[in-house]
């Protein structure tokens, strides 16, 4: 179960890898819908599928040619076979039946004939009138598609936790699957807080600046299979915000909210969601960016705490929040799986915390090197368009230099050099 240390308005801090396990450990995921098939895409299968017959049950040319019995042609290397052709088949066909030396001209992927465990392929023949003469033995098999060749009866099509991508949809059409058992998609609701921020379609006065995080929030769990059913903007008054967030809380399976998040005579997002019934894990995270950021539940709604700062933003929902999304989407892996690099830059490390900076890896041959950006300050925008991945330095790592091994999490591999 998720702790709950206290819920007053003390630190909480935790390490990095404890926040990630106490937020997967609540993450479970939801609960379970039926979708069509061709609505499934990129969602999270729930149950476990089998096929209930051979896919294809039965077997097929593999060539255009013609089918045959091996056995008729076993003699083909020291003397002339010459087979007499009665007849076509064709992709859609009845599967027919083949006399012994005799062969049946047949199309890629028509049923064999009964009778027929080979294909010689057409340019492999020669033609004497109304028969084909051999070259050489053949096999049984050869140029043919055996039954099942693709699943056998009841062999596993996919698990609890496999993603419907194109390919695994295409099999379980094959295996007649036009409605799947999915996990539900979380229900997100962002809310973006502080004075300063405004819409993206306004124009920022003095002191103000426009709201990128909502746009990359939303972006993030929609790609991480989330529905976003709520975005807010609202100011820092205790008395609007607190309305906001109680709204917010009704209406999602995950609440994310950016900004306040700090312990500033301003910062009251963790006070109001305290006041709302939210207990807190952990209030903040031994990490550098997005060290403010918290997380808990209220009620049956989880609840992530993100800083203001954009790039802190960022870093605090790939290093964080991205693995309760997933989990809560029925997927098995909550986080990539880091990619070794070799460092081109240097590093000062951190005593007392993780350290996460944005970085450009790119192949070099079978190997990858990152570059960390020049500018890690957690103010900006771009370092999160410019970069494709987080490089994750552990607490007490001396100055890494170049040709040092990092990991790196990968969040773009589209923009891989």
């Amino acid at each position: 179960m998720i702790a709950h240390p206290r819920t007053d308005d003390g630190d909480q801090r935790v390490a990095f890898d404890v926040a990630r396990a106490l937020m997967l450990e609540a993450a479970v995921p939801l609960g379970i819908e039926t979708v069509s098939l061709n609505a499934a895409h990129a969602r999270v299968i729930a149950r476990t599928l089998r096929a209930d017959d051979d896919i294809v049950p039965y077997a097929r040319s593999a060539m255009d040619g013609y089918a045959l019995r091996a056995t008729d042609t076993a003699d083909a290397a020291t003397e002339r076979v010459a087979l007499r052709v009665t007849g076509a088949a064709y992709a859609g066909d009845e599967p027919t039946s083949l006399a012994p030396h005799s062969a049946v001209a047949i199309a890629t992927g028509a049923p064999l004939p009964a009778g027929a465990d080979a294909v010689i392929p057409i340019e492999n023949v020669q033609h004497a009138g109304s028969e084909i003469v051999v070259p050489a033995p053949l096999r049984p098999g050869d140029f043919v598609f055996l039954a099942g060749d693709d699943a056998k009866r009841n062999e596993i099509l996919a698990r609890p936790g496999d993603v419907v991508t194109p390919g695994r949809a295409a099999l379980l059409a094959a295996a007649g699957q036009a409605e799947l058992a999915v996990y539900r998609r979380p229900r997100v609701a962002i809310v973006c807080t502080g004075d300063e921020i405004v819409d993206v379609s306004e124009r920022p006065g003095p002191g103000q600046v426009r709201n990128s995080n909502a746009t990359m929030i939303a972006g993030q769990a929609t790609a991480d299979g989330a529905d976003v059913v709520e975005i807010v903007r609202i100011g820092d008054a205790s008395g609007p915000l607190r309305a906001a967030l109680e709204r917010a809380l009704t209406s999602c399976d995950l609440l994310i909210t950016t900004g306040g998040a700090s312990v500033g005579e301003r910062d009251l997002v963790k006070r109001t969601l305290v006041s709302l019934g939210t207990r807190f894990a952990f209030r903040s995270v031994a990490l550098r960016p997005a060290k403010p950021a918290a997380f808990g539940r209220a009620g049956r709604t989880l609840v992530a705490v993100l800083p203001g700062n954009p790039a802190a933003a960022f870093v605090g929902y790939v290093a964080l929040v991205r693995g309760v999304v997933r989990r809560l989407t029925g997927r098995r892996e909550a986080f990539p799986s880091p990619v070794r690099a070799t460092l081109l830059g240097r590093i000062h490390g951190r005593a007392d915390r993780h350290y996460i900076l944005f970085g450009r890896l790119a192949r070099d041959g079978a190997q990858f090197t990152v570059e960390p950006l020049d500018n890690q300050c957690s103010s900006l925008v771009r370092t999160s368009a410019d970069a494709n991945g987080l490089i994750v330095v552990p607490p007490g790592s001396p100055d890494l230099v170049s040709g040092a091994a990092v990991d790196v999490e990968v969040f773009d591999w589209d923009a891989l050099g």
